[in-house]
């Protein structure tokens, strides 16, 4: 009876304990899962963010190359046709070249005098757009980006205004502005799906979504004075803007107008101080991920929990009662065992002895007695060492017996023992300690090795190691003869490689000095005439007209070949403007000739010299060319940066990786150029990639300073 209650308990007990362990196992799981959810948000938005800044600063240089034009100078000095003329022709050069929606250029006041865009339906010339905040600030000498809405084209974009200064720079005689499109970011960097992304003004306008309803609404709620300001800006037109219903709960929490509750996440964006990404997802959609595999698993778990407690529960009794059997066996093969023991201990051809606590011979083994030469009488109560030699006794006292005594353990240790005919025999002891019940030790049980012929074969060895070690000595100095030998050839061999590299950077500088200086020039007075030439023919023949102009465009597309080969051998912004420059500019150039993201940070870079910056871009151009050309990757990114011990250049990319234990392929894909770049310039080249993993690329180079 007491048996079935011990059982009922066992098993409500077994109940309870699954249920209460399943609904906290629940409630951990759905935290988890949502914390989850928002590091994964979290990470998202600062992948976002990062390329948004880099998408909407792209065309800060170029702003500022097109403002120290001439032709924008003369314009602005002196406006006849033939200056407007000249000017209209680059601003049409800089949209083309640069995908842009629209170039233009405005005077002290203002007023557009060249565009782009002069012969559309929504012309930027004779406009007046001083009121905007991008020409304020250039004409104050300071250059500025600017996002809004067109006031004449009604097209979203991003306002790039550069100062256009006199030959002295000493006056700003008008204002440089390039509009780039926000439509190519919002469909890179917004795609379609469930979840919400925006881009907000600082007024709370929201600016770019991947859902078309929300644009040019207002996130919150605005009081009038706000909706004045933000109608008196004109930024995003005249208005209204209507407001979106969001209202937030929480700092993690918003509601829309049907009170659907979103997990919200934000993050500001990089260089555009106020302006912030958001990320909405829906709660309820959010829940019910998490909860339907949980309950569909949860349920069978915890029947099929309670089924087998109660099971256990049986089968425990049935072992309790095998387990007494079982006992009461093994004190009888207990006793049986201790008697084979005995007959073990004394017949084994092993010398075995027990000590007590004082030091007495208890016990010896029969071997022991017979390699002795003693009677068991004459050994059992006599002390251990009275058999040592003399210096066996002073080391076991001072040494060995406090050692054995406090840890209950000893092994292989040197005694000398000296049998009853005087002879002395060399033996290795090990024995550890036995102890009662209090963990006290009440005797030992030592095991004791004639090792007497094994000493002396050691000594014989150890004459001849001395031998062998002579002649190792003599054998290692012609080594090091050898050695440095081999040093001295691969110090050459190396210098050798670096004056070769350095030869080649000089020639393919040299050869891409003349393809921009001499044959670009060149073309750019063909193409000058064959405009010329065009424009003289168009009203002579259609024909010549029509040949002329396919003449321009093939001289264009040889320009364009001409500063690609030129930039390819020798990139001249690695030496106007640095390493960090040249490995912007060239990831920008990647990314503009195919479908990957390229992405690049740097932080402070000390100085350093011309040859170390070549090895570094090389290195990078070489990594990123691999990503482009084997690894199918949609993101590169690339860091420089320094530290205590010099500067680290690192190339990471999301492709399909390879097998660097694979000698075939780790030493392909120009990576043993790579090294010897790195190691001619005192760096290191450390590559890490695995299959469906991506590839990282590190080279670290020591910089003194």
């Amino acid at each position: 009876m007491r048996l079935r209650i011990i059982i009922l308990i066992l098993a409500l007990f077994a109940f309870l304990s699954a249920s209460v362990g399943g609904l906290l196992y629940y409630h951990s799981f759905r935290k988890a899962a949502f914390q989850k959810t928002e590091a994964d948000a979290y990470s998202r938005l600062n992948l976002l963010t990062d390329q948004l800044s880099f998408y909407l600063s792209e065309h800060i240089k170029p702003v500022k190359t097109l403002s120290g034009i001439k032709e924008l100078e003369s314009a602005l000095k002196d406006t006849n046709l033939d200056s407007i003329y000249q000017a209209n022709q680059i601003l049409d050069n800089f949209t083309k070249s640069l995908d842009l929606e629209v170039s233009y250029l405005m005077d002290k006041n203002g007023i557009t005098l060249c565009s782009s865009n002069r012969n559309a339906k929504d012309s930027f010339v004779g406009k007046d757009f001083s009121f905007r905040p991008y020409y304020k600030k250039a004409i104050k000498g300071m250059p500025s980006t600017y996002l809004a809405l067109g006031t004449t084209s009604k097209k979203r974009g991003v306002y790039y205004s550069h100062p256009v200064y006199n030959k002295n720079n000493s006056d700003i005689l008008g204002v440089a502005v390039i509009k780039a499109s926000v439509e190519f970011v919002e469909t890179k960097l917004f795609p379609k799906s469930d979840d919400t992304l925006l881009f907000v003004s600082p007024d709370g306008v929201i600016f770019i979504s991947n859902k078309s309803a929300l644009r040019f609404k207002l996130l919150w709620e605005l009081s009038e004075k706000k909706l004045d300001v933000l109608t008196n800006s004109r930024q995003f037109g005249n208005g209204p803007w209507a407001w979106s219903g969001f209202l937030k709960t929480n700092t993690r929490d918003v509601t829309d107008k049907n009170n659907t509750r979103y997990l919200f996440s934000i993050l500001n964006v990089t260089n555009y101080p106020g302006w912030e990404i958001i990320h909405l997802r829906n709660f309820k959609e959010l829940e019910k991920q998490v909860s339907k595999p949980f309950v569909r698993v949860i349920g069978p778990i915890i029947t099929s929990v309670l089924i087998l407690t109660g099971i256990l529960v049986l089968i425990l009794y049935q072992l309790g009662i095998q387990e007494i059997t079982k006992r009461k066996k093994a004190e009888k093969k207990l006793r049986i065992s201790e008697e084979r023991y005995r007959r073990i201990y004394h017949k084994t051809p092993v010398m075995l002895h027990s000590i007590d606590t004082q030091g007495k011979i208890i016990r010896v083994s029969d071997h022991w007695v017979e390699v002795m030469g003693y009677n068991r009488e004459d050994v059992i109560g006599k002390q251990l060492i009275s058999f040592f030699t003399p210096e066996s006794q002073k080391y076991a006292v001072d040494v060995i017996f406090p050692i054995f005594f406090s840890t209950g353990f000893c092994k292989d240790i040197p005694y000398s023992y000296v049998k009853k005919n005087g002879e002395k025999m060399d033996i290795m002891l090990s024995c550890y300690g036995v102890r009662d019940e209090n963990s006290d030790i009440i005797r030992s049980l030592a095991v004791s090795v004639d090792v007497t012929e094994k000493n002396r074969t050691q000594k014989d060895l150890q004459i001849a190691k001395e031998k062998l070690s002579q002649y190792s000595h003599d054998l290692e100095q012609q080594v090091k003869k050898r050695t440095a030998q081999l040093e001295k050839a691969q110090d050459n061999l190396k210098n050798l490689s670096k004056n070769i590299i350095a030869s080649q950077e000089r020639e393919k500088a040299l050869v891409a000095r003349e393809l921009h200086d001499h044959l670009g020039q060149v073309l750019t007075a063909l193409r000058i005439d064959a405009v010329w030439v065009e424009k003289y023919l168009a009203t002579i023949d259609k024909n010549a007209e029509s040949r002329a102009e396919k003449m321009c465009s093939l001289i264009d597309d040889t320009i364009n070949d001409v500063r690609d080969m030129a930039y390819r051998l020798r990139p001249r912004v690695l030496d106007d403007l640095g390493l960090a420059d040249a490995l912007e500019s060239l990831l920008s150039d990647f990314e503009k000739r195919s479908n990957v993201s390229c992405v690049f940070k740097h932080g402070e870079i000390p100085k350093i010299n011309g040859t170390l910056s070549t090895a570094l871009y090389r290195i990078g151009q070489e990594a990123v060319t691999n990503s482009l050309k084997h690894s199918n990757a949609t993101t590169i990114t690339v860091e420089l940066n320094s530290d205590n011990e010099g500067i680290v250049l690192f190339i990471q990319d999301n492709g399909c990786g390879f097998d660097t234990d694979n000698d075939s392929e780790s030493t392909g894909f120009g990576l043993g150029g790579m090294r010897e770049r790195a190691n001619l310039v005192g760096g290191k080249l450390d590559i890490s990639s695995q299959i469906s993993q991506g590839t990282r690329i590190w080279c670290k180079v020591k910089v003194k300073g």
